[in-house]
């Protein structure tokens, strides 16, 4: 077992035993109706992280959380609109990952309620997760606040195993 914590903290991809077979690194909207819970960016350490929940996503059968790590970051970008709730989900309605002819990796999603985030950087990598000791629905968020929602959601301190993963630019060897 490991922490998401542990996985966004190294310096290089740990590869799982299976790979990814809907990689959202590489195949547009893999992440259809996932739910992001955190975005996290370290410029000492030049990366960034998205904390993902998977108990809602179309394309992944197995796992309840998701972590895509960015390293050599170049840039991350988040846009929306105040929402009247102080606590709600913002679900992926669109994911598209790119690699430019530089070798530079980007990925934009648009969320609902109106967001949308753009990440780029040199390497990603995608772990899919099953964090122990939460349920298997998703909290209701209307009229809760996090301190009554924070253990039924998968976070950064939360112990997990890796079922799969994935990486950009490919490994060589």
């Amino acid at each position: 077992m490991t922490t998401m914590e542990d996985l966004y903290s190294l310096q290089h991809y740990r590869r799982a035993l299976e790979t990814v077979e809907c990689d959202p690194l590489t195949r547009s909207d893999a992440l259809h109706d996932v739910q992001l819970l955190e975005a996290r960016v370290g410029p000492t350490v030049n990366q960034a992280a998205l904390l993902f929940d998977m108990r809602t996503a179309s394309f992944f059968p197995s796992g309840n959380a998701a972590l895509i790590v960015f390293r050599g970051l170049r840039s991350l970008r988040w846009d929306g609109m105040p929402q009247d709730s102080k606590l709600m989900a913002f679900t992926v309605t669109s994911s598209r990952p790119r690699v430019a002819p530089t070798g530079e990796i980007s990925f934009e999603m648009d969320f609902f309620p109106d967001g949308n985030l753009a990440v780029s950087g040199d390497c990603a990598d995608f772990y899919l997760l099953q964090v122990e000791g939460i349920p298997e629905a998703p909290p209701l968020y209307l009229e809760r606040s996090l301190e009554h929602v924070r253990s039924d959601l998968p976070s950064w301190d939360s112990q997990c195993e890796v079922l799969q993963s994935s990486t950009l630019p490919q490994a060589i060897g």
